[in-house]
């Protein structure tokens, strides 16, 4: 599915920055590199509006982008895009005459020296947050969050170094305050309220159950019925010594909204952690839910693809209501020991005659692929796994055939 709502919003406010800014009119005549250097730190400056903003998770933004995944994907692109476009500005002031240059008073000065700091730090912390894998997940939030400080320089930078009188009521002035003070606004409430005002669902670890070497499923029991649809995932935070508190992502694979289970895989510090140390009554508290699959709206046809742990949404649905359509399902792991719920699967296939599970072990068998596959039109497949695997799959689904839809999970998250 494309994100077409999202990319408008985008598009409409980047280029209406950029229009506003081209027929603003300066305090005096500038230069014509001037005035493109002035256009481009303005555009810089509400690309970083647009960062913040997306990163507030707000549920309107998922639908738009349709996922998550893709809020985080045009979030993360979008700052690399802003921190170009800061430099290119910074290299084009380099470039404007010296007689082109506004006489210089002490509040200029530190504007322009703030606007300079503003950019280094654009440049390391992007530099750092790119550099995720290689960071432990409550790091890697702690420098991204520090974008606010280089965000609040810019925006000083715009007001009292610009050949512009953005304090006027002028249609870039406005645009400039309403943008400024929501980009501020979003950075400054993920640092302070979020953690309150999202995890609004409490409760605790009433079951603790390995089903695998490095598979540990949660029995959660909450204070409230969380309104979750099958196929969706939450936020939750482990309030436990020695856990770290920082939310994760992790699919609903059963439960019925006043107590639901999620199954972990020991795949980082903080999911071995859990699976290592986590005990029972440890109280926890939830975001969401967030996700756009919906196995109820799809065709009468559906193929599904789980890739390990990414079997945990299906489960959700199976474990619910015997099927009610004619469902294929792929199950690709590495090992036996990462086929969690093989035997549940098994028994379902017996019991429900619509219902057909094809095991893939890639460490007997080759890769799953799906090129030259065909479906029956007005299919729908449902993925969920790994990025990676899935886009690949999404290609090679839609180079052979025509009238299906594909709908998706990754897992990536940063």
């Amino acid at each position: 599915m494309k994100s077409i709502k999202g990319i408008l919003f985008i598009i409409l406010i980047m280029s209406s920055s950029a229009l506003l800014w081209y027929f603003a009119t300066p305090i005096e005549s500038i230069q014509a590199v001037n005035r493109l250097s002035h256009i481009i730190g303005g555009m810089a400056i509400t690309g970083f509006f647009l960062v913040f903003l997306l990163a507030t998770r707000m549920k309107f933004f998922e639908r738009w982008f349709h996922g998550l995944e893709n809020v985080y994907f045009y979030h993360k692109y979008l700052a690399i895009l802003s921190l170009v476009l800061v430099v290119i500005h910074g290299q084009l002031q380099g470039l404007v005459p010296h007689w082109d240059k506004v006489q210089r008073t002490s509040l200029s000065e530190f504007a322009k020296e703030l606007g300079s700091l503003g950019q280094y730090g654009f440049i390391a912390l992007i530099l750092i947050a790119l550099l995720a894998k290689f960071l432990k997940y409550e790091h890697w939030r702690i420098f991204h969050r520090l974008l606010l400080i280089p965000y609040t320089f810019g925006i000083y930078h715009a007001y009292f170094s610009s050949r512009y009188d953005l304090l006027q009521p002028t249609p870039l002035g406005i645009f400039t305050a309403i943008t400024a003070t929501i980009g501020f606004m979003s950075a400054l409430y993920m640092l302070t309220m979020y953690q309150d005002m999202f995890f609004k669902y409490n409760g605790n670890i009433t079951g603790i159950k390995k089903i695998g070497p490095n598979v540990i499923e949660l029995e959660i029991t909450l204070d409230k019925t969380i309104p979750y649809r099958h196929g969706q995932f939450i936020f939750i935070k482990i309030l436990q010594d020695g856990i770290e508190k920082a939310p994760h992502p992790f699919s609903i694979s059963g439960g019925d909204g006043k107590k639901v289970f999620v199954s972990i895989k020991a795949l980082g510090d903080f999911t071995k952690k859990v699976y290592d140390s986590v005990q029972l009554n440890t109280p926890v508290a939830l975001d969401g839910p967030y996700g756009h699959l919906n196995f109820e709206k799809g065709t009468q046809q559906q193929v599904w693809i789980a890739g390990g742990i990414g079997i945990t949404p299906f489960l959700s649905y199976l474990q619910s209501q015997p099927v009610d359509r004619d469902i294929e399902l792929f199950y690709t792991y590495h090992g036996q020991d990462n086929a969690i719920y093989k035997e549940f699967l098994q028994e379902y296939a017996k019991t429900n005659q619509q219902f057909k599970v094809n095991f893939i072990d890639t460490t007997q068998m080759d890769r799953l692929s799906f090129e030259n596959f065909s479906v029956q039109a007005h299919t729908t497949i449902f993925m969920c796994g790994p990025e990676k695997m899935v886009k690949r799959f999404a290609k090679q689904f839609k180079s052979y055939n025509r009238d299906i839809n594909v709908d998706f999970e990754a897992f990536k998250f940063k």
